[in-house]
């Protein structure tokens, strides 16, 4: 515990610290090599959970959007048509052209009428035009800003949309108009769901209600394990309440943190063998068994899924391997006396999978009520 506090300091006295210097980089007309990989470094530390480089990050992109040379359009040159008059001496074979143009499936709205031709003979003529384009700081911002947005933890979606603002994000008109159109059994649905309700509150809920919508943002409780006082957030899938945080109630010799370390247990929870997964969960909950997780509907799984931080494992030899790749989780089901039944997600896929592992592999636990 003093390690991760020691730490949690340490990690917020070098990010205050570095906001004179990564302002100063961003404020200068020369600055963009560096204030991209300042940026990029804060977007890194804000998608792992620290909100103080999420307040950083905002605070430099405003610096950066004041910036008139970073944010100075681009002009590029692009070919075009436009309709010009023809000189006297052309004005006959320019009149048949004209004819033939206005006659042809080429017209164009700003083209003259068959009538006009003679009147007014004009011709089509090939121009290079300057248009203004966003400047290379203005993709890159808006570029990283929409990717930590969409690719962090949903439970950080209402920092950074405070840190970055709806000019990049959707709006909450554009949450709600998703929310109503789209396939609520779908992973990829799900997941925008779960960030545009963790961004905007009540605020949408508010506005669906008033539309009498189909769908409405997941109510989340909470609970608290007497045991050590450490609460996890509930929600209600189908019919049954589960913890959407993994369990990490400490069991000596039969749990432990990913790589040792403390930090990853506040990320991810703890890994539990078969036997101590059995008494991770708070009193009044229970290990979440087979029939569990086979009672979940396409579109609860769907939401399951979205709430899953990708926590690895560790084998027989207390070997770690797969965090921020995939997870798995025991289910309070034997499938004989050496391996019991685990679901599986991993990154790149879009649904839970069932397997067997040898339950002296450290796995994590949701939990569901009894």
């Amino acid at each position: 515990m003093k390690k991760s506090l020691f730490l949690l300091l340490f990690f917020a006295g070098v990010v205050s610290a570095a906001a004179p210097k990564v302002s100063k980089a961003c404020s200068k007309s020369n600055g963009e090599k560096s204030c991209s990989e300042s940026l990029l470094q804060l977007a890194e530390q804000g998608r792992a959970g620290d909100t103080s480089a999420i307040q950083l990050y905002g605070k430099t992109l405003a610096v950066v959007r004041k910036n008139k040379k970073m944010m100075k359009p681009v002009m590029v040159k692009v070919d075009t048509l436009v309709w010009e008059n023809c000189k006297k001496k052309e004005s006959e074979a320019c009149i048949e052209a004209c004819v033939a143009r206005t006659d042809s499936s080429f017209l164009r709205a700003d083209a003259p009428d068959s009538a006009a031709c003679a009147e007014r003979p004009q011709k089509l003529v090939s121009k290079k035009i300057s248009l203004p384009t966003p400047s290379p700081m203005k993709n890159f911002i808006d570029s990283l800003s929409t990717d930590v947005f969409w690719n962090s933890p949903f439970s950080l979606a209402k920092n950074w949309l405070l840190a970055i603002g709806d000019s990049v994000i959707p709006s909450i008109d554009s949450a709600q108009a998703f929310l109503l159109a789209a396939d609520p059994s779908d992973f990829i649905s799900a997941r925008r769901k779960f960030h545009f309700c963790a961004a905007y509150g009540d605020s949408l809920n508010a506005r669906l209600d008033s539309l009498n919508a189909p769908v409405r943002c997941p109510v989340i409780g909470s609970i608290v394990d007497s045991r050590d006082n450490r609460s996890y957030r509930v929600e209600r899938f189908g019919e049954k309440i589960w913890t959407i945080d993994n369990a990490n109630f400490d069991i000596p010799d039969s749990s432990a943190c990913y790589d040792g370390d403390s930090l990853n247990c506040e990320k991810y929870g703890r890994l539990y063998t078969f036997a101590a997964a059995q008494n991770a969960c708070p009193e009044g909950f229970h290990a979440a068994t087979d029939e569990d997780f086979d009672a979940l509907s396409p579109l609860d799984a769907a939401d399951f899924a979205v709430t899953v931080e990708f926590g690895g494992y560790f084998n027989q030899n207390g070997i770690c391997a797969l965090a921020g790749e995939g997870t798995y989780f025991w289910t309070a089901t034997e499938e004989d006396a050496s391996r019991g039944y685990v679901r599986n997600l991993f990154s790149d896929a879009t649904a839970l999978d069932k397997a067997s592992v040898d339950k002296r592999f450290g796995l994590s636990v949701r939990c569901v009520k009894d």
